[in-house]
């Protein structure tokens, strides 16, 4: 077994935080990607929308929820983002804007210290029909500011602090202070000590007038470490509207506290029976009006995975545990009780595996909804190390398509020889073709190391059966429509390869819905397609892959297929320099053995003149791996390579270079175990397993690519995670 370095960049859609308002029909949840996705409530169901990131951000950090003008129940996310300097920025996300939904809300000045922790809460206080947001959010060094208005025109202003401390978590809510007064923002904060990064508190502060005035409410009992922070209003019993906060302390108890203006009591809520550690506790918000007398609730997670719940005077009460032994942890919780009738309440959360789940609750049980993840990898297209060296650091970029079929790429900053850096994958989104049609299928990236900063090209076949492709460069990235063959559609396409000895033009082989092997100069912009016809009186079954070895002309391409009859097939442009090609039967290796996949097909690169290519095939019945060395004008050469662990094979991932020997190639298939495997085209049946970290991660896909000069597998495992793997030795 090889000892082999694995990187995650993660997938789209795992989600890491949720929020959720208003009437419970929508539900902000933030992703792995740094991509936010909003969860609306569509008649009987619910769909996913895609929000994406704000314009220059890197990631999104937090979302608050502003209800609406006239009790609609609606609500319009603020998003707080991280710009490229490490900034938080503040936007409106606008439904039904058409092409500009961002609006931009301005943020905190920018800070020397950076922290990723900052937060966004909103309070918004109505006088008829005049709706008044509240915004506080934190800045990059943890320093809180406000912002009185969402509308156009307003400005941050920073909030005066009693200490220097550092934000971790907002919370923020109305109350009145003293009985018929307006109701008040009022902001939570847990802090730690900006010196010792050790020293928490639970910190509020009162909008009195325009000023904020913090409070001391007191130690609360239990003064450990203490996080989860939440906040609601509640009415007493003579119709006073006031604050709760809920938190969990250091001995895993959940932790409340309620009151207004300069007034504070605690009230430690413990553990659930058992005792059930307490891990996560929001309070759960009752609406703009609550109830006179009605308590606060708190819903909560043990360490048991149960849902537990409490009112302030009551006990914990059993909600059980999500289904499929999914551990949630509630992230928002609404009460969605209709006038005099029974208590209800809707709550969000996310689990340990990072879906987003819903469950309601009432006196006749709890019901369980769950909604998944966003926009989940469905395939790659493919790989490549871009050009441009930066302090000896370059910049690897991976194409994908999501399960809704739009294009997607993960960058990655690495050494050359040394491998991927463990700073985190930034996810674009490049959406559908400009023609609305989904990306049904990748055929290949294109980026050739000339020497000098080139285009990168991404090829797609988009679901009309068209090619297109992504050209991206300094200035960024366009789509540029290739179509296809004249009356034709594309089935699937080869990875393009150059055709020119400088590198820097891209060319593709398709196979179109006439049975014809199909060429495109894509990168010559204009160019009409090629008709390089197929095997004489046979049925294309399988495209394996096409490149242009090296010939008296140049480089002169040819396209590799097996047909319906398990035969392998080339065509060749050697004798016409390039302008048309000749079909050749390559046989099989062995007459009992048919031809049932394509592995790779790898342009030999020693000797310095070679014209061969080793393509890489699988047999039936036998299951092996068989190499066939192909070169013009010589005998034919078949190697057997058998199967790892002696056990059929899950899918090829591809040919690579051998970085011990350019005179051969390395093969890398998903063996039975749904692990990485690789062979040296030198060394015939000798299989090296690249083990997996974690050991039960599974592969489902993957390619076979060179990336910083290294030998890697770039593979979706079975959570359509992305991960790269790389031999710790090259």
């Amino acid at each position: 077994m090889a000892p082999v370095r694995w990187t995650d960049l993660g997938g789209l859609g795992e989600v890491t935080w949720a929020r959720a308002a208003g009437d419970a029909a929508l539900i902000a949840a933030g992703t792995s990607s740094g991509h936010l996705y909003l969860r609306r409530r569509e008649g009987a169901g619910w769909r996913w929308e895609h929000a994406g990131r704000a314009p220059g951000a890197v990631g999104v950090l937090g979302v608050a929820l502003l209800p609406a003008a006239g009790g609609s129940g609606a609500v319009a996310p603020a998003v707080l983002v991280r710009d490229c300097k490490g900034d938080s920025r503040a936007w409106l996300r606008s439904a039904g804007a058409g092409r500009r939904p961002w609006i931009r809300l301005g943020g905190p000045d920018p800070d020397l210290e950076k922290f990723n922790m900052s937060d966004i809460v909103s309070a918004t206080t109505r006088h008829g029909t005049d709706v008044r947001h509240t915004l506080v959010t934190t800045s990059a060094a943890g320093r809180p500011w406000a912002r009185h208005d969402a509308g156009p025109g307003a400005s941050w202003l920073r909030v005066p602090t009693d200490a220097d401390w550092i934000g971790v978590e907002l919370a923020m809510t109305l109350a009145s202070v003293a009985a018929g007064a307006e109701p008040q923002p009022h902001l939570f904060a847990l802090t730690i000590d900006r010196e010792s990064f050790v020293d928490q508190a639970l910190r509020v502060a009162v909008l009195e007038g325009s000023l904020w005035t913090w409070i001391d409410p007191g130690i609360p009992p239990d003064a450990g470490f203490v996080q989860s922070l939440s906040a609601a209003g509640f009415r007493d019993a003579d119709g006073r509207l006031q604050a709760c906060a809920a938190v969990v302390g250091g001995d895993d108890n959940a932790m409340v506290l309620t009151g207004s203006g300069r007034d504070w009591r605690w009230t430690d809520l413990g553990q659930a029976p058992g005792p059930d550690l307490i891990r996560t506790a929001v309070v759960v918000d009752p609406g703009a009006d609550p109830r006179p007398g009605a308590e606060p609730v708190v819903v909560a997670s043990a360490f048991s995975d149960h849902i537990w719940t409490r009112t302030l005077t009551g006990s914990w009460t059993d909600l059980g545990a999500a289904p499929r032994e999914a551990a949630v942890d509630p992230a928002a919780a609404l009460d969605l009780t209709a006038a005099a009738g029974r208590r209800r309440v809707w709550t969000a959360g996310v689990s340990s595996d990072s879906g987003l789940w819903s469950f309601e609750s009432d006196d006749t049980g709890v019901r369980w909804e769950e909604h998944g993840r966003p926009g989940s990898l469905a395939s790659l297209v493919g790989a490549y190390t871009d050009a441009l060296d930066i302090h000896d650091k370059r910049r690897v970029v991976v194409h994908a398509i999501d399960a809704n079929g739009a294009l997607w790429s993960c960058d990655r900053w690495g050494s050359p020889g040394a491998g991927l850096s463990d700073s985190r994958g930034f996810w674009t989104r490049h959406g559908l073709p400009p023609s609305g049609a989904v990306c049904a299928q990748g055929a290949g990236v294109f980026n050739i190391d000339t020497g000098f900063v080139a285009p990168a090209w991404v090829f797609v076949v988009d679901g009309d059966g068209r090619l297109w492709a992504m050209r991206g460069a300094r200035g960024g990235w366009a789509w540029i429509a290739h179509g296809a063959p004249p009356g034709k559609s594309i089935v699937t396409a080869a990875a393009p390869f150059p055709a020119d000895l400088t590198g820097g033009q891209p060319t593709v082989f398709a196979l179109a819905d006439d049975g014809r092997i199909w060429m495109h100069p894509a990168g010559m912009g204009g160019l009409p397609w090629i008709d390089c016809g197929g095997p004489q009186g046979q049925l294309i079954s399988r495209f394996v892959g096409a490149a242009a070895p090296i010939g008296l002309a140049g480089l002169l391409p040819a396209a590799v297929v097996i047909t319906k009859d398990g035969n392998l097939w080339i065509a060749d442009s050697a004798e016409s320099g390039g302008g048309s090609f000749k079909w050749n039967l390559l046989g099989t290796p062995d007459p009992a053995e048919t031809l049932i996949a394509g592995i790779g097909v790898h342009v030999v690169t020693a000797p310095a003149d070679s014209d061969a290519l080793d393509i890489v095939v699988l047999g039936a019945p036998s299951g092996h791996v068989w190499r066939l060395r192909w070169a013009r004008g010589r005998p034919l050469s078949w190697t057997r390579h058998g199967r790892p662990a002696d056990a059929r094979l899950r899918g090829g991932l591809g040919t690579m270079p051998d970085p011990a020997d350019p005179a051969g190639c390395l093969i890398a298939v998903i063996g039975n175990d749904q692990q990485v495997w690789v062979t040296r085209s030198t060394a015939p049946g000798t299989w090296t397993r690249w083990d997996p970290h974690p050991d039960t991660t599974t592969i489902i896909a993957g390619q076979a690519e060179t990336l910083l000069n290294l030998p890697c597998a770039v593979v979706l495992d079975g959570e359509r995670r992305l991960r790269i793997a790389t031999p710790q030795n090259g």
